[in-house]
């Protein structure tokens, strides 16, 4: 989409907080406010009468602040529509950026008066002026915990500045080769991402040093912007604007120009969700990109396509806490109707939970003398299963919660894990006694196989879709396999390269089987796929930044679900590796992730005490679009105010009113409405008026 209306250089674009409408900054004296879905003004104009519009940004309170030439910051406030800003008045000179801190309480200014101030959100005073630049400050970047704030300027120098003192905590110990026009830190707050010159230079915010520099070629970078997982920077460079991949993420540091532009780009910036990106021209136009992976497969005015797993990444934060736990929640499982989800944690007990309401159904289930490891739930959902560090397999009746049997002891070690087999006659265990041991779920005791050696600790066993195979995954690498009715070894085992291997999962095919640990490495591929017939490894999967507990395929196969110590969730596609999305929103170390039987929501447990539930249907649609199914994105849509919409509000198709009572909802998902559309006689496309065009001209 491209917006035009503006009469002069559009210098500075922000989104609002929710990503539904974004405001611009202009030579001709004006700031915009667009409505995202439709690209239209909502209202007329702002106008300061101070000269052109150098910067704008939106507050988490929905008021938009610009700096102008003139010395003045305006702020506007959108929801009582008013007309005359606020004025913050202090400055000297022109003010050339305005930000707001992430929780709403700064605004922070930086001006050609060569100083940077602070100033209370809420009542307008100026808190602090921040001197010591020699030259006018370009830009200003609050860090992620809104502690510090980050200023670079003309004279080549960074500066780092505490928030609560207002005193200079850092200053560059090296003199800069350019100015400095744009900074951002990167979301986990411990590396900056400069616009110096044509470099882009990733460096340490506590110890400036530097940990790459990219040259972008003869331009100057006006606008460094980091993605909201960090793996991507949206920079600004002449009439173009770069997304780049980080080198945290990739062996090198790959890129794609974006072409379109008639004049400079002063300004880009990612939607709140990632779906989006804005920028802003001399051209005297904003355009808006999508960050779809379709968007980017070889087409005019793309060049120097990057790989689509670099950009396709979806960001989801919205989850379901469940409470209830005293400590850690170590391990989660979900019945095979989806009704129960069954938890086991540190603090020695095994809960079950309503799915659907979230709330417990039952009292704790109490016996194991220390912390339980791992959970299991029969496919008939009848009996859980729990192994503990008390070396113990305890039987617990789904329905009421009573102990079933006595405890099941062989073991000499903690039992890691447990899994039942697929008709529920068996369940195998796992134990840091490094074997693999088979139980009569019936009989309650040892089958008659003896115990499988393992070459490490074993921490994580599986039983194939089919049942006829066992596998497990040790501390010393290896994925070992054995024939369910001999116990004998029944292929060559994997080495896995990965000092420990920590999950593994058969792919519902039986074909594949996907192994999570951890290397000696932080940043190696320590998820990766393996064909079970050939022990050749398929692909591997790489943007976790520590050790992976998890990982687990969806029950259609089409994914696959890592949790990790760095305290995400990813989600990827199972056939070729692509990073589909990153869940946001535990405290502390995911331990283990579970799909739904529908495959719509994931369940994870976490050492910060909770148990989540991610609603994954709104990611689905949002593949579903990127592969252009417009069928399936009428499916998942919503209708308000007459129109279908996708979840974030972009506008589909328009039901007129008399044929809205012909949609009807599917039970159970009463947000949704359910259509059925032939794929031929009808026309979409981008451009509503092309489509209504085409349709006149075509008979049918």
């Amino acid at each position: 989409m491209t917006l035009t209306g503006h009469e002069g250089a559009v210098n500075s674009v922000a989104y609002s907080p929710d990503g539904r409408l974004l405001c611009s900054a202009s030579a001709d004296e004006t700031v915009r406010i667009w409505d995202m879905r439709t690209g239209e003004e909502i209202s007329a104009p702002l106008r300061s009468g101070d000269g052109a519009v150098l910067s704008v940004a939106f507050a988490p309170s929905g008021n938009v602040a610009s700096g102008t030439e003139s010395s003045d910051i305006c702020v506007w406030s959108l929801q009582t529509a008013q007309t005359t800003p606020v004025r913050l008045k202090g400055h000297s000179d022109a003010v050339s950026s305005v930000l707001f801190s992430s929780n709403g309480v700064s605004l922070t200014s930086a001006s050609r008066d060569k100083t940077v101030r602070l100033w209370n959100a809420s009542t307008s005073q100026q808190l602090a002026v921040l001197g010591g630049h020699t030259g006018a400050v370009h830009t200003v970047a609050f860090s992620p915990d809104n502690l510090t704030l980050a200023s670079g300027s003309e004279d080549r120098k960074l500066y780092l500045w505490d928030i609560a003192t207002g005193k200079q905590a850092y200053q560059s110990p090296y003199h800069h080769e350019y100015p400095i026009h744009s900074l951002c830190f990167l979301p986990d707050g411990q590396k900056l991402a400069v616009g110096c010159g044509p470099d882009i230079i990733l460096c340490k915010p506590q110890t400036g040093m530097q940990i790459a520099t990219v040259h972008s070629g003869e331009h100057n970078v006006l606008s460094v912007r980091s993605s909201a997982d960090g793996q991507l920077l949206l920079s600004a460079h002449g009439k173009s604007i770069r997304l780049s991949t980080l080198p945290r993420y990739t062996m090198k540091m790959s890129s794609t120009m974006l072409e379109g532009h008639a004049g400079v780009v002063r300004a880009a910036f990612f939607s709140p969700d990632g779906s989006y990106m804005i920028s802003a021209s001399d051209d005297c136009t904003v355009k808006i990109w999508s960050t779809s992976g379709q968007a980017f497969l070889p087409s005019a005015g793309y060049a120097n396509t990057v790989d689509i797993t670099a950009i396709s990444t979806h960001v989801i934060s919205d989850s379901r806490e469940l409470r209830g736990h005293d400590h850690a929640v170590t391990t989660v499982a979900m019945s095979s109707n989806g009704v129960h989800i069954v938890s086991g944690s540190a603090d020695q007990s095994v809960r079950i939970w309503d799915a659907l309401s979230g709330k417990v159904r039952l009292p704790p289930l109490l016996g194991h003398s220390s912390s339980v490891l791992s959970v299991a739930i029969s496919a008939d959902g009848r009996i859980i299963a729990s192994g503990s560090a008390d070396m113990s397999v305890r039987f617990w009746n789904a329905q009421t919660g009573e102990a079933v049997g006595q405890p099941m002891q062989g073991h000499t070690g903690y039992v890691t894990s447990v899994m039942f087999s697929p008709d529920a006659r068996l369940i195998v265990s796992g134990s840091d006694d490094r074997t693999v041991r088979i139980w009569e779920v019936e009989a309650q005791c040892p089958s008659a196989l003896d115990p499988m050696l393992c070459d490490g600790q074993v921490q994580t066993v599986s039983f194939s879709p089919n049942g006829q195979l066992v596998a497990s995954g040790d501390t010393s690498g290896s994925i070992h396999f054995w024939e369910r009715a001999t116990g004998q070894p029944a292929k060559n085992r994997i080495q896995s390269g990965a000092l420990h291997v920590y999950s593994i999962g058969f792919s519902p095919c039986g074909m594949y089987i996907v192994s999570a640990g951890r290397h000696n490495q932080i940043n190696a591929d320590a998820v990766r796929i393996w064909n079970i017939k050939t022990g050749e490894q398929v692909f591997s999967l790489m943007g976790h930044t520590e050790s992976v507990y998890s990982a687990t395929y969806s029950p259609d196969g089409c994914f696959i679900a890592t949790g990790s110590a760095d305290r995400t969730i990813r989600l990827w596609d199972a056939v070729n590796g692509t990073p589909l999305a990153l869940l946001h929103g535990h405290r502390n170390s995911v331990h283990c992730v579970a799909f739904t039987p529908n495959g719509r929501s994931l369940i994870s447990s976490s050492w910060d005490t909770t148990v989540r539930v991610w609603d994954l249907i709104e990611f689905a649609w949002t593949r579903s679009v990127s592969d252009y199914d417009a069928v399936a994105a009428l499916s998942s849509a919503t209708l308000t105010d007459g129109w279908l919409q996708t979840p974030s509000g972009e506008l589909l198709l328009w039901v007129p009113k008399d044929y809205r009572k012909y949609l009807y909802r599917i039970r159970g998902t009463p947000r949704r409405i359910a259509i059925s559309a032939e794929t031929g006689g009808w026309h979409r496309g981008a451009s509503w008026t092309s489509c209504w065009h085409k349709a006149k001209s075509d008979p049918q």
